[in-house]
């Protein structure tokens, strides 16, 4: 700060040595220009507030940290009462409330079926139900996911623009608690957000994680990946825009997942190769990750849970168990990755329709060529290594079970 003290002693110092005047000016100049330019910054910014354009910003600030503590909620539980930190009969009510499941399937055109799972409904082999009508749309199957009735999705379309919106927006389907299946048409099916301009849906992607991330990671399904840090999400939210992540012309979007700095992921094709990458070696620039065949492409990516298995569904029902121990960390980008098969099997036409990070507690959901959708127990299905299926899977997604167990 120049202070009148200050100017005093400069005066004093240049009559009594002259030679020092050019560089107490040139001082007294830079500090001028300092406080020129701080002052223009205060000008705008009280423009900026006069004119509503500040506040506007601190608004949408506002609503984009009230959104994400909302996701907190729905990510550790929102019933955090007295009751809850008791463990009273009430909490325990609340807490099974959030343990329903929704099997969502959806196709490109945008059109979602949400079919409502009751937790007691976990039985190795239970038929969900059965769809009626075509189920490939140009040559490609439904995808399923399997989330909380509380979760929020977010729709990644091919275009790279996103949406999102609460499960429970879309009407659930109830099946049977009979073992019964029910019969489901297409029809039947929501269409939240209609894709635009030639865009197709590529993934649908929970939120709820949002906060408690670093990274989104988006792949594409000719093996390309960036990362976008999370502090980013509030623009890419209000923009409804995150980017289609593609290169090549005939690429496009496959899907993205929310990660840390520590997190590996794993790429899985549909020929069977596979390969673990560090988040380290994924940068903001969209690479090439793993080099795939002309006909071959990503049906999986996931993050992998430390101390659990990968496990790899191929079309036949025969599951493929791959340990940690030998899953094999890629150790530069644009390699093919690690065999999951053998080349004999692929041969005679095995191909892979779902992979995931699982242990023996956890689930899967699976949907047949026959329009069935079953769910399998994960221990039986390492015990076994294969699914007691009639008709060949179109799909073969993992989840964990509400449960804790299985």
């Amino acid at each position: 700060m120049i202070t009148p003290e200050k100017i005093e002693e400069w005066i004093k110092e240049v009559g009594e040595r002259p030679a020092s005047a050019p560089i107490i000016l040139q001082y007294i100049s830079n500090r001028l220009r300092e406080l020129t330019d701080r002052n223009e910054k205060l000008l705008a910014e009280n423009i900026a507030l006069i004119s509503g354009k500040r506040v506007e910003e601190y608004e949408q600030r506002l609503n984009h940290l009230e959104y994400q503590l909302e996701l907190l909620k729905r990510q550790i539980g929102s019933n955090l009462s007295p009751e809850a930190m008791r463990g009273s009969d009430r909490a325990t009510a609340d807490s099974k409330s959030l343990e329903v499941l929704n099997i969502l399937i959806y196709r490109p055109e945008g059109r979602i079926l949400s079919i409502e799972l009751n937790p007691q409904s976990l039985i190795d082999g239970f038929n969900v139900c059965q769809i009626q009508g075509e189920l490939l749309l140009e040559e490609e199957p439904p995808r399923l996911l399997v989330v909380s009735s509380k979760e929020e999705i977010m729709s990644i379309y091919t275009s790279g623009r996103i949406s999102t919106f609460p499960v429970a927006s879309i009407l659930p389907i109830t099946t049977a608690s009979d073992g019964t299946p029910g019969i489901i048409r297409w029809n039947q099916a929501s269409l939240p957000d209609e894709p635009r301009g030639g865009e197709r849906l590529a993934c649908l992607m929970p939120v709820s994680r949002l906060p408690l991330a670093e990274f989104f990671v988006q792949t594409s399904r000719r093996g390309f990946v960036k990362k976008v840090r999370t502090s980013m999400a509030q623009s890419i939210l209000s923009n409804h825009y995150i980017g289609s992540g593609v290169k090549l012309p005939l690429d496009r979007t496959f899907s993205i997942c929310l990660g840390g700095k520590d997190d590996h992921l794993i790429l899985v094709s549909h020929e069977g190769f596979l390969l673990r990458l560090e988040m380290t070696r994924i940068t903001s620039s969209v690479e090439e990750a793993i080099r795939l065949g002309t006909s071959d492409h990503l049906v999986s990516a996931f993050l992998f849970r430390p101390g659990f298995s990968v496990l790899v569904m191929t079309q036949f029902g025969k599951a493929v168990q791959i340990t940690e121990d030998r899953l094999e960390v890629g150790r530069s980008l644009r390699t093919k990755g690690q065999t999951t098969y053998s080349a004999q099997r692929r041969e005679k036409g095995a191909r892979v329709v779902g992979a995931g990070s699982v242990n023996g507690e956890d689930w899967a959901a699976s949907l047949h060529q026959d329009g069935q959708i079953i769910l399998y127990s994960m221990a039986n299905i390492f015990a076994s290594g294969l699914l007691p299926a009639q008709s060949q899977l179109l799909t073969f997604e993992t989840f964990l079970s509400p449960m804790g167990k299985s």
